[in-house]
């Protein structure tokens, strides 16, 4: 199923405003506990997304009693089956779709996940034997008490930012709010627990910390963060000795907001007319538009076979 809904991406977006590898859209996600904060979006989430997707699927199952009206449901959503079901006087998903009782999208829906099952329990009929699969991702979670810098978390465990990022899909900004439950490469949480201990909890959200190379002074690790090298000097209680490799340095580096979102743009007062202002374009991350289905479960196999030779 999150193959179908996002390709496994956390960060998926759909043009129904369905959101994370289960594309959850706002008021299902907070029925199941995945909350919205101007910093942090629980839909994107995957371990808890995951969780939420089970429960809801399990609440499916306990209403319709049947696991392809359950998925069907998971799609389209429950009062949607409901009335189909009312409507023809059948519980059963393939004469809902047989009378086409059910949208277009979740008609094709439930073959496409069998189709995935298919293909996945049988790899050598579909050439998938030597499929290299990527390792699982293993981390630490430490709570961070007060705003933290994803730049700083990087400088303590010493990787790039961008592995922190990918491990903490649901931050919208490059900061982790007070009291966030943040994921840190694994083996590093001790290192990073210790160098914030250093940074007074005030200027977590922009100081950083540098680990001095062969060969850095101060004024080339200044020039670096755009800080004078005084205001180094002084937060590293006024060190007067020159660095050496390997030292770690406290330092005080400003922080700018980056916004996610772009602001629109503001009419001129001073025109008699306007035109219209061009449409931001969105970026839109969606499982692959379906071919056709296959019309019962042993079609939707040979469709599915069909499909992968052709490719």
């Amino acid at each position: 199923m999150a193959q179908v809904e996002s390709g496994f991406l956390p960060r998926a977006k759909s043009y129904k405003k369905a959101v994370g590898m289960w594309q959850f859209v706002q008021f299902r996600g907070r029925e199941y506990g995945l909350n919205q904060t101007p910093s942090t979006d629980d839909r994107m989430d995957p371990e808890r997304a995951t969780r939420a997707a089970a429960r809801h699927l399990r609440d499916l199952y306990a209403t319709f009693g049947d696991w392809y009206l359950a998925m069907a449901a998971y799609n389209c959503g429950p009062n949607c089956v409901d009335h189909a079901v009312q409507r023809t006087g059948f519980a059963d998903f393939w004469e809902l779709r047989d009378r086409n009782a059910l949208p277009r999208d979740t008609m094709n829906y439930v073959p496409l996940i069998l189709a995935v099952t298919i293909m996945a329990k049988n790899p050598k009929d579909y050439n998938l034997e030597d499929v290299d699969f990527d390792p699982p991702v293993e981390y630490d979670t430490i709570t961070v008490d007060s705003a933290t810098s994803l730049s700083l978390i990087a400088d303590a465990a010493e990787r790039p930012i961008s592995e922190i990022q990918d491990l903490n899909p649901a931050l919208m900004k490059p900061v982790a709010p007070d009291g966030y439950q943040l994921r840190v490469p694994k083996g590093s949480s001790a290192a990073v627990l210790m160098a914030l201990d250093i940074i007074p909890p005030m200027h977590r959200a922009n100081w950083r910390i540098h680990r001095v190379t062969s060969g850095e002074t101060l004024a080339d690790i200044a020039r670096h963060y755009s800080t004078p090298a005084a205001a180094i000097s002084t937060a590293n209680q006024g060190m007067n000795v020159l660095p050496e490799a390997g030292d770690l340095l406290i330092i005080p580096a400003g922080y700018r907001v980056e916004h996610t979102v772009p602001q629109p743009a503001k009419a001129s007062i001073h025109r008699k007319s306007s035109r219209p202002a061009a449409q931001s374009h969105r970026r839109v991350a969606a499982a692959p538009a379906p071919r056709k289905a296959a019309s019962s479960y042993k079609t939707a196999s040979l469709a599915t076979k069909q499909h992968t030779t052709a490719n």
